[in-house]
């Protein structure tokens, strides 16, 4: 398995190379899913990519959001400019662009955006027709569908195995959006669900907190699970983070791809609001206590000397702790203050003084957020790519080198050796003047060397063409030799599903010409009565497919259709594929060119080249009602009546849909 790693800057791309990474992504600023980290530039692209092929590590770039009609040429003219430069494969979101990417530059690698929201064996099947090579899967997606896709499709594979875990279904949270009007699909998320909400029952208040903060993924001890289910790229989250973190999640990744031990301590101390394994085996327990890093447990604070100023606090810790390092004080399971000791300093066994200027309390509880000492040990990892060197230093011949890298070979001459008459060259000058270099760690063999002369001056000459031409002809071999050059887009026109009503049951008014159900289960019986009443109002009949569905479910709704013939509104590139007569509906439709790619009648979740679909806010594939309210599946405490309330005031309705398994949805 290949591990790829985040960087949000250039220091984070640093880090994840000498830390061990396969692959790196990244992306350029007004185009990527975050677009509030400073990123790249086309101008320090190349300089990012060339650092990275040095490594013999690939470079993806996400240009992952929807683009609107203006964009579009944009997009296209900055994957063709970053492929001119040596980019090895781009994260795509939208149908649009990879539609045309894939018929014009077919020789350009596209990965499938995990925000296309691609879960089960049909996703995959529908998105290969557009040429990607790679499916970033959905955190959603369990172990057994992961098999299944594996088992029948070519594809490459790729899973998130550690970082921020969005608690809303990929690509289908329009909470920022919606509110704010800042999408995440555009890379403009709010993060709105990192605040504290309410959960309401009957009208009545049953718990308060950072209900829709979710935890952390981590994934790290089930990475033989991940290989023998058939992944193969293992996906680090974070281009938010910092160069520490980037480093540190790395390096314990690779460690454990290399067969080693990772630290766990290291992994917590990157970043985390407490670990989850998400819904690997089916929807999980995802939901935590807090919104931000929360670091390790490491003491008691067991005496406080208060001061004019300064507080004078002696901590209980068993671990090792450093100056300059970084501390959150929790209080009651409540985070109180956030401080850094800088006078750190061990006074006796298992007790630290320190002074600050917080107003910390006996008994409050210490964890450790930013280790300084360990922080150091990450920074200077440095790695370098090693390579042969094969000499020959005969007297009246030309000094020769010859460099070899894997299967590149680089022979450079010097000056005519002369033959020593005080001082020989050594095989010693000869390691020494090489082990200079910032990317290459040189293994020397001595193919032939008579008593020569030559000064170090012009030995060192000769080692700084060596590297310069070996580090050029790496660069070379990854640079795609055909230089693209962009086209006119043309005009595109878009099929637009208009004059509909949405229903949750048959029982409801049918107010459009065309009437689509969105039950809360799903029946042959149900879908039936549905269209009987249509064909007598005159109605068209549509059914609502969910935007999420595993094996058993694709089943249901294929046996539905079949007995039916109903007609679809597909909310998930899987359900393209189950009716003959689709329109499509939350598929992220954002533009002209997206309408073209997908041939189909649609409506729309946003954007504005189409008639808006109400979608939901949210979709949760955890149980919000086991999270918060003590529910059981084998006593199901679902019923109409349940709210969210953010302290705004705002209020979303919780709706639930039920196959085999449930899926919820905030709604108005």
């Amino acid at each position: 398995m290949k591990l790829l790693s985040p960087a949000g800057n250039f220091e984070c791309l640093v880090s994840a190379v000498m830390n061990g990474a396969d692959e790196v992504y990244l992306g350029i600023n007004q185009f990527n899913a975050r677009n509030n980290v400073d990123g790249f530039t086309l101008e320090t692209l190349s300089e990012a990519v060339d650092f990275c092929h040095l490594f013999s590590v690939k470079v993806s770039l996400a240009i992952n959001i929807l683009f609107t009609d203006e964009e579009l040429k944009e997009a296209v003219k900055t994957i063709v400019c970053a492929y001119n430069v040596g980019v090895d494969s781009f994260i795509i979101q939208d149908l649009g662009l990879a539609k045309i990417i894939n018929d014009q530059y077919p020789q350009i690698e596209k990965h499938a955006s995990t925000q296309m929201g691609i879960h089960n064996l049909e996703g995959v099947k529908a998105v290969e027709q557009y040429g990607f090579k790679r499916v970033v899967l959905s955190r959603e997606t369990p172990i057994d569908e992961i098999k299944r896709i594996r088992q029948n499709s070519n594809v490459e594979l790729e899973y998130f195995v550690h970082g921020a875990l969005c608690v809303s279904f990929s690509g289908n949270c329009y909470l920022s959006s919606y509110l704010n009007d800042a999408s995440g699909n555009r890379g403009r998320c709010k993060q709105l669900c990192r605040l504290p909400y309410s959960l309401i029952k009957d009208g009545k208040q049953v718990k308060t907190g950072y209900l829709l903060s979710a935890k952390d993924f981590d994934m790290s001890k089930r990475l033989l699970d991940l290989k023998n289910a058939g992944v193969d790229v293992l996906k680090i989250e974070g281009r938010a983070r910092r160069p520490y973190y980037v480093g540190a999640v790395t390096g314990e990744y690779r460690a454990l791809l290399d067969g080693k031990e990772a630290d766990y301590r290291r992994l917590s101390l990157a970043f985390n609001r407490g670990f989850t394994e998400g819904y690997f085996n089916g929807n999980g327990n995802i939901i935590s206590d807090v919104q931000n890093h929360v670091g390790i447990e490491i003491g008691t604070v067991e005496r406080v000397n208060k001061g004019k100023t300064f507080n004078e606090v002696f901590i209980n810790s068993n671990q090792q702790l450093s100056p300059k390092s970084t501390f959150k004080v929790m209080r009651g399971g409540v985070e109180a203050c956030v401080f850094t000791a800088y006078d750190l300093k061990e006074v006796g066994k298992n007790e630290y003084r320190l002074t600050t200027t917080q107003d910390i309390k006996v008994k409050d509880n210490i964890r450790l957020i930013i280790d300084s000492a360990d922080e150091e040990k990450v920074k200077n990892v440095k790695k370098k790519r090693e390579i042969k060197l094969s000499v020959l230093a005969k007297v009246g011949v030309p000094l020769r080198i010859t460099a070899y890298a894997d299967d590149i070979i680089v022979e450079t001459f010097g000056e005519v050796l002369q033959s020593a008459q005080k001082q020989p060259l050594s095989i010693e000058d000869i390691k020494q003047s090489f082990s200079k270099s910032e990317f290459f760690a040189s293994s020397i063999t001595i193919e032939e060397m008579d008593n020569v002369f030559l000064s170090k001056g012009q030995l060192n000459a000769v080692r700084r063409e060596v590297y310069d031409r070996l580090k050029n002809a790496i660069i070379e071999r990854y640079r795609h030799q055909e230089q693209l050059k962009p086209f006119n887009l043309g005009t595109l026109k878009a099929k637009k599903f208009n004059n509909f009503c949405i229903v949750e049951d048959v029982s409801e008014n049918f107010t459009a010409k065309n009437v689509i159900l969105s039950p809360e289960s799903y029946s042959v019986e149900q879908v039936l009565r549905f269209m009987d009443k249509c064909a007598r109002e005159q109605k068209t009949a549509y059914l609502d497919l969910p935007n999420f569905a595993l094996k058993e479910d694709v089943a249901l709704l294929k046996d539905i259709i079949k007995k039916t013939g109903v007609k679809t509104v597909a909310n998930n590139y899987y359900a393209l594929s189950l009716g003959a007569d689709v329109v499509g509906g939350g598929l992220n439709v954002y533009n002209t060119a997206s309408a073209n790619a997908l041939n189909k009648p649609f409506c729309t979740a946003e954007s504005g080249v189409g008639e808006k679909i109400d979608f939901p806010y949210m979709t949760l594939r955890h149980c919000p009602l086991k999270s918060h309210d003590g529910s059981k599946c084998n006593k199901c405490a679902y019923k109409e009546g349940y709210t969210i309330k953010m302290d705004s005031g705002k209020t979303l309705k919780l709706k639930r849909k039920k196959l085999t398994t449930c899926t919820f949805y905030l709604v108005d």
